[in-house]
């Protein structure tokens, strides 16, 4: 199976890479186990299914076994059953994926039940067939990822599977709380998604609002934010200091739009095709910080007040990819295609949404001589969170990117040692292959900047920044080189998917 036979004192890749294949080894291991799961449902439930009418029926009694010998709930154990009996009659090309280790265990769930209202027998095997296919792309994938392009999956192939879906799920909304332990409870709700959304936002908004000296947790503090909210209540800091310049927030204030959390405005980024606006395209919408949304939800938002449309690269002029004057920061143009693109941060597994994230330059913008590169373009921008921004800034991790011939962005993440890891297998160019066809005109490259003064020879050759540059540029050139050389090979074997680099 690849795996080291003496883990003491190996490289750091090594273990690494031992590590990735311990992982596929799980997932083998939970494909044997919902494989079995299958053939114990196909003897025990299948000669019997059609006409029993037990209350202890046969899917119930072969789910007991498995919980019995597992140790587990009963209704975990259904749940073991039913995936089982998914992934061998719906799926079973997904199930291959992951016996391939090509499909981490914890996503199985998440596929199955998205794809349960897909009923026709042709229909589940054009969406088996496209999940497998993306799941065997090179590249990484996170909770929101699979989900999107699952959901992506089932719209194009039968809409209204994802239409019943959503109808059922609406009308299931409520609310409810559970008695806790030592005198606590738990508060939960369901409600739509851009609803959960304004609420999350407004609790962070007001838990904000206290100065540095309070003691509570971000997350206490939102515990008490919301309460405040619901309650009317005033919300205090509670660092105890006379002199804390954090603001008492009174619900019954004379001015309440001043109110962090409770009236300020917030803005939802629904990305769209100008068809299904106009309510003539059957294409799935994207809402940041939630995911694939379908045209008759998008719908539903359009009616709401405040709703501004702001058309993107609808017409034939390039577009402007820095401001005037400014070589460095992002147009608004540019901005919006590059979150747009990205759908979430750009580094493998994260998955904060675009339009939280910071617009990178993943060549180090040179702002001594701009003309050095970094230039501020589509091809050099991506989104990233603040830690992952943060940690590419501050430490030895690499990124990179690159523009395939088909016009798809294609990122890695570069560890200190060396070992380079592949971005999002799934993007907006997914959903929007439009994305690829706006077009930016060329960065207007600063003037040079003079040379420096005379003044003493530093005690370096350069500056320690310039170093790390000058290192990432040749892991780029490195990784530039690997990739043509993993194209031509494959243009000498179009069949082989499985070529360098792993």
């Amino acid at each position: 199976m690849g795996l080291l036979t003496d883990h003491v004192a190996a490289p750091v890749n090594a273990l690494l890479g031992n590590m990735v294949h311990a992982a596929a080894g799980q997932a083998f291991l939970e494909w044997t186990r919902y494989r079995d799961a299958g053939e114990l449902h196909r003897q025990l439930v299948v000669p019997e299914e059609a006409s029993d009418r037990r209350t202890f029926d046969a899917t119930m009694q072969c789910a007991a076994r498995i919980a019995i010998t597992h140790s587990i709930s009963q209704g975990a154990a259904e749940r073991i059953v039913d995936t089982a009996v998914a992934l061998r009659d719906r799926l079973p090309k997904v199930a291959e994926c992951l016996r391939d280790g090509k499909l981490a265990p914890r996503y199985v769930r998440v596929i199955v039940e998205r794809t349960d209202l897909v009923l026709d027998r042709e229909d589940q095997q054009v969406v088996d067939t496209e999940i497998a296919a993306a799941l065997r792309r090179r590249g990484s994938w996170s909770p929101s990822r699979i989900r999107d392009m699952v959901d992506r999956s089932v719209y194009r192939v039968d809409p209204d599977a994802v239409r019943a879906r959503r109808k059922a799920a609406v009308d299931a909304r409520g609310f409810w709380t559970e008695p806790l332990a030592d005198g606590m409870a738990r508060v939960e709700a369901t409600s739509t998604a851009e609803k959960a959304i304004q609420i999350s936002r407004r609790v962070d908004a007001l838990a904000r609002a206290v100065c540095d000296k309070d003691g509570r947790t971000l997350a206490a503090r939102k515990s008490d934010a919301h309460f405040c909210l619901v309650m009317g209540v005033a919300w205090e800091c509670q660092c105890g200091s006379d002199d804390c310049d954090a603001p008492t927030i009174d619900d019954a204030a004379p001015a309440p739009r001043t109110m962090p959390g409770t009236g300020s405005s917030m803005t939802l980024h629904v990305i769209c095709d100008l068809e299904t606006v106009a309510g003539d395209g059957e294409t799935p919408c994207f809402l940041d910080g939630y995911g694939v949304i379908s045209p008759a939800h998008l719908d539903e938002l359009l009616t709401e007040p405040g709703v501004t449309i702001a058309p993107i690269g609808h017409s034939d002029d390039p577009l402007a990819p820095h401001t005037p004057g400014n070589p460095y920061r992002p147009s608004t143009a540019l901005d919006t295609v590059v979150r747009a693109r990205s759908l979430y941060c750009d580094v493998a597994g994260c998955e904060r949404p675009a339009w939280v994230c910071d617009i990178d330059h993943v060549r180090e913008y040179d702002h001594d001589n701009p003309c050095a590169g970094g230039q501020t373009c589509p091809g050099n921008t991506g989104s990233k969170c603040r830690l992952h921004h943060n940690l590419k800034t501050h430490t030895d991790f690499l990124d990179d990117q690159t523009i395939g011939r088909d016009g798809r962005i294609t990122s890695v993440i570069i560890t200190p040692e060396g070992l380079t890891v592949a971005g999002p297998a799934f993007d907006g160019t997914d959903l929007f292959p439009a994305l690829k066809d706006i077009r930016f005109t060329a960065p207007q490259n600063a003037p040079t900047a003079p040379g420096p003064a005379e003044e003493p020879a530093p005690t370096r050759r350069r500056p320690r920044l310039a170093d790390k540059h000058a290192r990432r540029q040749t892991e780029r050139e490195h990784n530039c080189r690997t990739r043509e050389t993993e194209e031509q090979a494959r243009a000498s074997d179009p069949a082989n998917d499985e070529l360098p680099p792993f």
